[in-house]
């Protein structure tokens, strides 16, 4: 029996290398006037106002973020490395539902580019997985992104989770008047802008105030960001990333002398993406003749940004739409960026009408034609979602489950941190074997970390071998959130010594 089991086994988990995702041909190429624009606002020119008590550093630490489309695969080795069998064959595995469609779903992920063509891509390291570019800075500094919404349909953004910002630059979705049923026309300085369309381009600005930087005596604080026109289907597609403050002059010591690693909790709904209907109509293309309870009544375009109704669609390549509702109201032309407000009144939408799911359609007769630019991005994206009905959630850590992740690497006696965040809707625990950790210099086993929190963790390499981190909330560990590490032995360790150089990790 033991002579035929791995080829047996590889033969059941073959098939769950494709996955459901198409390849994400309609990935949109940002317009050359809005990248224009946006490289010259690049001007490290602080905006105004700054945070009470902020002291500016002088230094402007600059990054270029899109949004894109990719084709993400949750067990790339198709095993359970748990349990050491194929994930088809894993008990594990299929409880979790992992096996239904198979690892492989489209995603929306955030890309680092080295400049502003964004034509190179940034380094990063395979183990940050899904987890977006790292953003990296020292307390005084000015963090200043040029970001680009490369997704073929819907908006998106990106808002920080601890630093400061002046109202135009939170990156956030909500009308831009001071009281419920008021038209106000505000300033730039204090008006939100809405959610980045598909081609378009934003500069944000953020200040890194004494508020963001680490504890007296630490030397470095993890904070994040993520998208926020509709979070919980933004964050399941995937945008989420890390952010990291340095106490002053400490930003290049630290990167030499200690092994770092950001470490997302995430728990992906497949069915709350706002790509679930993009998934949906992958898997009916490649099962045509299948019609089961996942898949809506409609076309399952998942689309969302093209409303099912008479109306125009939203825009495709960031020019505005002209499918504002009437409602008996003019459109509002007073918004922040009004090249993203519609040009005419042309009557009610219905964004995913048909299309199953438990938003059903969304009429937009009743709502007010005045803040179509902020409501409409919102929509857009709350419409894409819930349309893979049944469609699994992924127990993930960076993006990885049943320890699928590029292996953490570290030497002996190697000073390590952990920048530890969890998104979604439950609370995680992280904990390690082999190893324990400080958090605010108290010596733990373990720390919970609620969603929407950031725990930075300090850890000396002093047991070598190759090791679990984890979530140690039961059901969450049965379903996928585990991962390892390797400490390596002292004379066998393949990586630079710390303080020899400043590697990228």
């Amino acid at each position: 029996m033991l002579s035929r089991s791995l080829t047996s086994f590889l033969a059941v988990a073959l098939p769950l290398c494709s996955g459901v995702a198409a390849v994400p041909s309609g990935t949109v190429k940002p317009r050359a006037d809005a990248l224009a624009a946006c490289a010259a606002s690049m001007n490290s020119v602080l905006p105004s106002p700054t945070p009470p008590g902020y002291v500016f550093s002088g230094n402007v630490r600059q990054y270029y973020v899109a949004a894109e489309e990719i084709e993400w695969n949750y067990a790339p080795t198709g095993w359970d490395n748990w349990l050491g069998v194929p994930l088809n064959l894993s008990p594990r595995a299929q409880m979790a539902g992992a096996t239904a469609y198979g690892t492989t779903w489209l995603k929306a992920l955030y890309r680092g580019y080295t400049d502003a063509t964004f034509s190179t891509k940034s380094p990063q390291p395979p183990w940050q997985g899904t987890l977006g570019p790292t953003l990296r800075s020292e307390v005084g500094d000015m963090v200043e992104i040029m970001f680009v919404n490369k997704l073929s349909k819907n908006y998106a953004s990106m808002h920080s989770m601890g630093l400061a910002y002046t109202k135009y630059n939170e990156g956030s979705d909500y009308p831009n008047n001071t009281a419920p049923g008021q038209q106000v026309n505000l300033p730039p300085a204090e008006a939100v802008p809405p959610g980045i369309a598909p081609g378009d381009c934003v500069v944000y600005k953020w200040f890194v105030d004494d508020n963001a930087g680490p504890p007296a005596g630490q030397h470095a604080a993890v904070h994040s960001y993520h998208s926020y026109l509709a979070l919980q289907q933004d964050a399941n597609a995937g945008l989420i990333g890390a952010q990291i403050v340095y106490a002053p002059g400490q930003m290049a010591p630290t990167m030499a002398n200690y092994r770092e690693f950001p470490l997302l909790y995430m728990i992906y709904n497949e069915m709350d993406s706002f790509l679930s209907g993009q998934n949906a109509a992958a898997l009916q293309s490649k099962n045509p003749s299948y019609s089961g309870p996942w898949y809506g009544s409609g076309s399952g375009s998942g689309s969302g940004a093209a409303p099912s109704g008479s109306g125009p669609g939203a825009p495709s390549s960031g020019t505005p739409s002209s499918g504002a509702p009437s409602g008996g109201a003019k459109p509002n032309t007073n918004n922040a960026h009004s090249r993203r407000s519609p040009q005419s009144a042309a009557g009610a939408q219905s964004y995913g009408a048909g299309e199953g799911g438990s938003y059903g359609a969304i009429n937009t007769d009743a709502l007010y034609s005045g803040n179509y630019s902020v409501w409409h991005p919102q929509l857009v994206n709350l419409a894409g979602a819930n349309q893979f009905m049944g469609a699994p959630s992924f127990y993930s850590m960076n993006g990885y489950i049943f320890a699928n992740n590029p292996t953490y690497e570290m030497c002996l006696n190697d000073k390590v941190i952990w920048y530890t965040m969890a998104y979604g809707s439950m609370s995680h625990v992280f904990h390690m074997h082999g190893n324990g950790f400080y958090y605010n210099g108290v010596g733990m086993p373990s720390i919970s970390i609620n969603d929407g929190e950031m725990k930075t963790l300090y850890m000396n390499a002093t047991g070598a071998g190759k090791w679990q981190v984890m979530c140690h909330v039961h059901m969450h560990q049965t379903m996928g959130m585990v991962s390892n590490y390797q400490v390596h032995f002292a004379g066998q360790c393949p990586l630079p010594a710390l303080g020899s150089q400043a590697t990228i990790r």
